[in-house]
């Protein structure tokens, strides 16, 4: 079944997590992260605004689907896919089940009962269930989220994680969850859904310390954002929004985040158009400032 917890009892939990495992701390009062978010562009903020402003944005921003019902139904579908059952792992979460693949972002899955995510020329798109035919290639990996999976971890705190013991299998075995954190995160990813404006110098520099916590520094995806004229943009679907309401797929794994090259071609946008979860949002009040 999908999360229940309410807004309120989700924050209390999570904060309560956060302190134990210090990602936040108490200072004069107030709730901070332990590492400063606050660079030298954005001295009109302070810590704890900024934090508190993450906090209370990030419940609504999880928005999810349905896993299957029974790890046996799980197996099931691994063992009917074409690809190598030994890189599936099969995340619990919430009493629904869940097959992922997280071999570098040219090869990811996360397959559930009616909707799955799968990567493809380093683009993020949807299906009921991933293509027969993609071809795994020899990119390096994103680094883990941490934090998502902490954020998951309030929502769920019973996450396990199980693999197949062998090809032909019919059972799946326990692994312990910090072995497997990656597969976790990607789960957690496609939850996620939440857009960051990036149309102005004041929200470039808020929201770059809004994703600091999220991606290594350096990351400038709101600066990649401002580069291709978007107004703002999704960095865990991997989506911008542009002018004239519409709404691309672009590429996560770039050397240079601030090239326009991360953004697709014509041909590819018409192409991979009907393969994005979008939720409506009322950009005018749903976008982070």
């Amino acid at each position: 079944m999908l999360p229940t917890i309410s807004q309120v009892d989700y924050e209390i939990r999570l904060v309560q997590h956060l302190i134990e495992i210090r990602f936040l701390r108490l200072f004069d009062g107030k709730l901070i992260t332990s590492r400063s978010i606050v660079g030298e562009t954005l001295g009109f903020e302070t810590e704890d605004s900024l934090c508190r402003e993450w906090l209370l944005s990030i419940y609504s921003s999880y928005h999810f689907y349905e896993g299957f019902d029974t790890i046996e139904s799980c197996i099931d579908y691994i063992q009917t896919s074409p690809y190598d059952k030994n890189k599936f792992r099969i995340v619990q979460f919430c009493d629904m089940y869940y097959a992922v693949i997280n071999e570098n972002t040219q090869f990811q899955q996360v397959i559930g009962k009616d909707l799955s995510y799968f990567s493809r020329n380093l683009v993020f798109l949807t299906a009921k269930k991933p293509p027969l035919n993609l071809v795994l290639k020899d990119r390096v990996k994103i680094p883990v989220i941490p934090l998502i999976y902490h954020e998951l971890h309030a929502f769920d705190s019973n996450i396990k994680v199980y693999q197949l013991p062998h090809e032909k299998a019919d059972n799946a075995v326990q692994i312990p969850v910090q072995e497997a954190l990656e597969y976790v995160v990607l789960l957690g990813v496609t939850f996620k859904d939440i857009w960051y404006s990036c149309n102005t110098p004041h929200a470039i520099a808020h929201n770059r310390a809004l994703l600091n916590l999220y991606f290594d520094p350096g990351h400038n995806l709101t600066a990649f954002g401002k580069y291709s004229n978007a107004l703002a943009i999704n960095p865990f679907q991997r989506l911008i929004y542009l002018p004239k309401g519409r709404i691309e797929h672009f590429q996560m794994d770039v050397d240079d985040l601030r090239t326009p090259a991360r953004t697709l071609t014509y041909r590819d946008v018409r192409r991979f158009h009907d393969q994005m979860r979008i939720r409506k949002v009322n950009f005018e009040e749903g976008i982070n400032a």
